[in-house]
């Protein structure tokens, strides 16, 4: 049984229609790229907005699309190509190819409003909690970008973290690097990526 069987299966236990779930995860449909990447990156958002039943992945591999997954992508460029200029990656072709290597997930899969209620978001996560920790551990990536999520992905990912190993603004344990980062949505574009910079520079120095 595939873990998105084993979702349908909790939500319906719950009494939530399984056809609300909107699936994500790794982007390219070949994982063995994903897994043979040096730098296996994956983005943690919070829910998706109005995508129920759909498949965020079938959406993401045709390049980005809205707002969200357009900064989502200028940051795995930096992140995969070590910050090259910025107008280097201001550009279709490149965000597009970025999205095929890169994982992101939702932290609730049922679809949600336009602006995310954090005690909901927070509730699923930690009902969801076994099933997520799962859906990581297959990903297994070794750079998390927490968009917005940075204390939830923490607590997922105990034991693994504690105080010795976490700054305010990132977390590192072996081969593992978490980054508290901004939700996509309304940021200054070229800033935030000078900004994942700076940040990016300083936990690798950590």
């Amino acid at each position: 049984m595939d873990i998105w069987q084993k979702w349908e299966e909790w939500y319906s236990s719950l009494g939530i229609n399984p056809k609300d779930i909107c699936h994500d995860g790794i982007v390219n449909e070949n994982k063995d790229i994903y897994a043979n990447l040096q730098q296996r990156v994956l983005f943690v958002l919070r829910d998706t907005n109005d995508a129920r039943g759909n498949d965020l992945l079938d959406l993401l591999r045709t390049g980005p699309r809205y707002q969200t997954w357009h900064t989502i992508a200028r940051w795995a460029a930096g992140i995969l190509n070590k910050f090259p200029h910025y107008s280097q990656i201001d550009k279709l072709d490149v965000m597009s190819e970025t999205l095929k290597n890169v994982a992101v997930i939702n932290l609730k899969k049922k679809a949600g409003r336009s602006s995310a209620d954090l005690n909901e978001i927070n509730l699923f996560a930690f009902q969801d909690r076994q099933l997520l920790r799962k859906q990581i551990e297959c990903i297994n990536p070794n750079i998390i970008v927490a968009c917005g999520t940075f204390d939830s992905v923490l607590w997922l990912l105990e034991p693994s973290f504690d105080s010795s190993n976490i700054d305010k603004h990132f977390a590192r344990k072996d081969d593992l690097t978490i980054l508290s980062w901004y939700h996509p949505t309304r940021v200054n574009n070229e800033q935030s990526y000078e900004d994942l910079r700076r940040l990016w520079n300083k936990a690798m120095l950590h």
